[in-house]
């Protein structure tokens, strides 16, 4: 079976499972859909919180991958509460965004 991987339209709140990796555009609105990666599972399109955890992800260049172990992409914030420790976390130690986004424990 090919790979296939999730593109996410945000507008939309949709994911769709696409393999060749292009260009592709949402069914819905016709914008371009953003690679979320082969890991990614879309929250219910009425949790307005997730998607808004998931925009900021997506935005800040955060993806969804299987690891080498086949375990998941690893940590990934859930609540906007944890995605505002983190974004200032990662301002106060001159951290990207990104990394911040992903690191399971800020004090480590």
């Amino acid at each position: 079976m090919p790979h296939r991987s999730a593109y996410v339209c945000l507008p939309c709140r949709a994911s769709f499972k696409h393999g060749e990796r292009r260009e592709w555009v949402c069914p819905q609105c016709a914008r371009p859909l953003i690679h979320a990666g082969d890991a990614f599972e879309a929250p219910r399109r009425r949790a307005t919180e997730a998607w808004q955890v998931v925009s900021v992800l997506l935005n800040a260049g955060v993806r969804f991958h299987q690891r080498c172990c086949g375990c998941g992409p690893g940590y990934r914030p859930r609540t906007m509460r944890e995605v505002r420790e983190r974004i200032t976390h990662a301002r106060r130690h001159g951290e990207s965004v990104a990394s911040a986004l992903v690191r399971p424990d800020l004090y480590a």
